[in-house]
């Protein structure tokens, strides 16, 4: 089954910031309050998600349950001119599968969905099979944001 997805753009979410600037251990108050609105908007987001499709979150290959507040951080969301940004994925199922690794989960035929974060840190991505109803309930939900096809790469 063919994965596809969609990217989320943080300027969609702080329509007065340049959000190719956020770095999240800026402390300039622009910065600060754009972050925060991007916070509170993820974990909404997630939660309205998460309460659709009856799921709940997980590392690819944990089966302890991951909170909310885990994805809706600066540490998953931003980048960091210091530190950078890592890398992560989740997944959001209804019973927990472990993966060995994103080609794995890629393979993989069951209605899960894929959060990633972005190297740069301007957006999220949210993958899933392509003949899912989750394209349809985002572009509803976030039906005033410029979203984005976003091509599937195991990393």
């Amino acid at each position: 089954m063919k994965k596809i997805g969609l990217s989320i753009d943080y300027s969609d979410i702080c329509k007065d910031y340049n959000t190719s600037y956020l770095d999240r251990d800026n402390l300039d108050p622009a910065t600060k309050k754009c972050m925060k609105q991007v916070l509170l908007w993820s974990e909404d987001f997630l939660v309205e998600l998460l309460d659709n499709y009856g799921s709940k979150l997980h590392h690819l290959s944990s089966d302890v349950p991951v909170s909310i507040d885990k994805v809706s951080s600066k540490r998953f969301l931003f980048y960091s001119l210091e530190k950078e940004i890592t890398l992560q994925s989740y997944v959001i199922q209804k019973d927990y599968k472990q993966y060995e690794s994103l080609s794995a989960w890629e393979a993989e035929t069951s209605d899960t969905i894929l959060i990633q974060n972005d190297e740069d840190g301007g957006c999220v991505y949210v993958f899933f099979n392509e003949d899912s109803t989750v394209k349809e309930w985002i572009s509803t939900k976030l039906k005033d944001f410029s979203l984005e096809d976003a091509v599937f790469e195991a990393r």
